[in-house]
């Protein structure tokens, strides 16, 4: 049986949906965009200029450092290519490695030398770290098989709607693969601990998380204390923490606290935020755990932020709920 209300939540690590910048100095945007674009038109040398004049205001988006590697490599300049590749992966080797296989811009460069000599640096900055590469590389097809459905949920439920065949079947596969990862999860977590950021590198700290976050109650109930304990000892983010606060909260029947749960009227389709602790002060309690203001967070459901409307809405779902619960 389908819930009333359909949950959401946003995977935060390397979010497609918008594009985030390491500074808010405009000169910086200006260039690292510039950058960006030449890349795509192959315009290599404007590419090297664009990032080099970005990086003078700051250097730490491992994103744009590769994507400077890529021009300097793809321009024959071997001094430019090798610095910005090592400085991506000191920078963060392990989310370089991610994002030089998951996204499209770099594929032109696999199966070349630039992805043996990144390889090999991140095997290098790997091992120095202590982490385990054998869970890390397991990780890898968690994360992806915690995600591969979810992802296309949105245009298949665009297309068919949220009650098609169609979206039942993705569901099917879905529910099997969180069970599977699931109970490995729990096994490690009931072993070791949390798994987070020492162990498994930063592009999987919350790993983890999320299959809790897709778990039954219980389990995420039987958790949620470690995971905190691991956010506070910089094994992942608190944004991510908080999340699972609220799923929990709301799965109860309580309000959230942080604003990260999006519910669905199956009326009319709409999306509105699950009732919200204290709405009037939702954005400083957002900021206390590193999450952005919500009307920022409710516009890619096209929900206009307002705690009087908020008020409203949560009032007229609860009365339909007590009605169909007749």
């Amino acid at each position: 049986m389908k819930p009333f209300l359909l949950m959401l939540f946003v995977s935060l690590s390397f979010s497609l949906m918008a594009q985030n910048y390491s500074s808010d100095n405009p000169a910086y945007i200006i260039n690292a965009k510039a950058g960006e674009r030449c890349l795509a038109e192959e315009k290599f040398d404007s590419c090297m200029i664009y990032l080099k004049n970005a990086f003078e205001i700051k250097q730490t988006s491992f994103l744009s450092t590769l994507r400077a590697a890529a021009c300097g490599y793809s321009g024959r300049d071997r001094e430019f290519y090798q610095t910005h590749l090592n400085k991506a992966i000191e920078i963060n080797w392990s989310g370089t490695r991610q994002i030089f296989e998951s996204y499209e811009e770099f594929q032109y460069l696999h199966d070349s030398k630039f992805e043996e000599n990144l390889m090999i640096k991140w095997e290098a900055a790997a091992n120095a770290s202590g982490i385990d590469l054998n869970l890390m590389e397991e990780f890898d097809e968690i994360s992806r098989t915690d995600q591969t459905q979810r992802q296309e949920m949105g245009p298949i439920s665009e297309k068919y709607g949220w009650e098609s065949p169609q979206m039942d079947s993705l569901w099917k596969l879905q529910n099997y693969s969180d069970s599977v990862n699931t109970e490995r999860i729990v096994a490690i977590m009931d072993s070791i601990g949390y798994p987070g950021k020492s162990l498994v590198g930063g592009a999987h700290a919350s790993t983890a998380f999320f299959v809790i976050q897709h778990a039954d109650l219980e389990i995420q109930e039987k958790y949620v204390d470690m995971i905190k304990e691991a956010a506070d000892q910089g094994e992942l983010k608190w944004s991510s923490v908080a999340m699972l606060v609220d799923r929990i909260n709301m799965r109860n029947s309580l309000p959230q606290i942080y604003g990260s749960q999006v519910s669905r009227d199956p009326d009319t389709d709409e999306h509105y935020f699950g009732e919200i602790l204290n709405p009037e002060k939702i954005d400083s309690t957002r900021r206390s755990v590193g999450l952005g203001p919500l009307q920022d967070y409710g516009a890619r459901w096209d929900i206009q932020w307002d705690p009087a409307k908020h008020r409203k809405k949560v009032a007229e779902m609860k009365k339909k709920k007590a009605a169909q619960d007749k």
